[in-house]
């Protein structure tokens, strides 16, 4: 690993810089994919009904819609290493008082802030980590940095199964856990990066310079959170045992994983917009073979492994393009844009997708899935007509 790191990143203060943002990405993984679970089943064993569940966890997803714009804006006027210091700080402290207050209404409060914190983290480490990519790399350093969240990400709800749910011991192993992830951003003082430069510096103004990023972000985050809600759902009505419709999210988050180095070569080898349309047929494919394959028993890991590398691909090729165009400023916007992205598709895509299964059946849900991505593929394939 540290061959390869040399590899895509030969300045050593850009690799130490790397092996920082890295460890930003796991306080954010974990954040993710340790609370979510955790909160929720608190919540669950103390008989909290599935409603005030479902607003606990909407609440960082309403955190990053919000604030998600500001990031660009506090990223031009402050320090960021300092910046990403007080959100890891502000992570611990909240996580301490979820700790120390046993109160539902204190936990909305730490969840929301927490979101804030997190969607801070999520927009720097991506915006940092595009900044100081060498382009002929690129593809590879950004697909090492997928691979790292995406693996985080999965291995994170591992904390509860080993050291279960209830009791202070899950929030221990947590501030330790972000506390250890501080240390490395001492060798970032010395190397704060300018997000000052560009022209476009806002959220909105990125959304009309690179619609076709945005479509991919949005496919990415909309693919992902309908999968991760209702996938299980959607096996256990066509007779799969619980375990095996869980399972199908792990081959999911393996395939997501497993996809990475390839994708990153391929960015930086072959035209990454073509490479981009591809993804897209990909995510279409899977969604239409679903159907076809839920009821087989190797067929579906098959698919499962392919779906889950090409959602994962289209956002780190959609990071590489934009790290290619744009700088500055306008990297941050763009990173910004993709936090709001996955604010609003965290928040509206399980619900369309649940409101499909509730009309139509479970071929509702595969409607929604196969409407997103020909809705992704028709911008794509006509910005690549019409523009240079």
């Amino acid at each position: 690993m540290n061959r390869y790191i040399r590899g895509i990143m030969p300045d050593p203060n850009h690799r130490r810089i790397l092996l920082a943002i890295i460890s930003v990405l796991s306080v954010y993984g974990l954040t993710v994919g340790f609370f979510y679970p955790l909160i929720s089943l608190k919540m669950e064993f103390r008989g909290y009904p599935p409603s005030w569940i479902g607003v606990m966890g909407a609440l960082p997803f309403l955190a990053s819609i919000i604030f998600s714009p500001l990031i660009p804006l506090m990223m031009r006027r402050f320090n960021v290493t300092r910046l990403v210091f007080i959100s890891i700080c502000s992570d611990l402290l909240f996580i301490t008082l979820m700790m120390l207050f046993d109160n539902v209404f204190v936990w909305f409060v730490c969840r929301f802030a927490m979101g804030i914190a997190g969607t801070i983290l999520f927009v720097v480490s991506e915006t940092w980590i595009n900044e100081i990519a060498e382009d002929r790399y690129r593809g590879r350093v950004l697909g090492l940095y997928t691979f790292v969240f995406s693996a985080t990400l999965g291995a994170s709800p591992l904390f509860i199964v080993f050291f279960g749910a209830e009791g202070n011991l899950p929030f221990m192993l947590a501030i330790v856990v972000i506390t250890f992830a501080l240390i490395p951003l001492y060798w970032t003082r010395e190397s704060n990066p300018d997000f000052s430069g560009g022209t476009v510096s806002h959220v909105w103004q990125f959304f009309l310079l690179a619609p076709t990023l945005v479509a991919a972000g949005t496919l990415m985050a909309y693919e992902e959170s309908a999968l991760i809600t209702l996938l299980p759902v959607y096996a256990l009505q066509h007779g799969l045992p619980e375990s095996n419709a869980a399972l199908l999210l792990t081959i999911l988050a393996i395939g997501s994983m497993a996809a990475q180095p390839l994708v990153g070569r391929l960015a930086d080898s072959m035209n990454r917009y073509v490479l981009l349309i591809i993804c897209g047929l990909l995510i279409l494919a899977g969604a239409l073979a679903l159907p076809l394959m839920i009821n087989t028993k190797v067929w579906i890991w098959i698919l499962m492994l392919i779906w889950g590398g090409a959602i994962a691909a289209i956002y780190t090729v959609a990071l590489t393009i934009m790290g290619a165009r744009f700088r500055g400023a306008q990297l941050a916007a763009g990173n910004a844009a993709f936090g709001l992205i996955w604010g609003v598709a965290g928040t509206v895509s399980p619900g369309m997708a649940g409101f499909g299964m509730t009309i139509w059946g479970s071929s509702g849900y595969i409607g929604v899935l196969v409407f997103a991505a020909v809705v992704f593929l028709a911008v794509a394939i006509y910005r690549r007509k019409h523009t240079t």
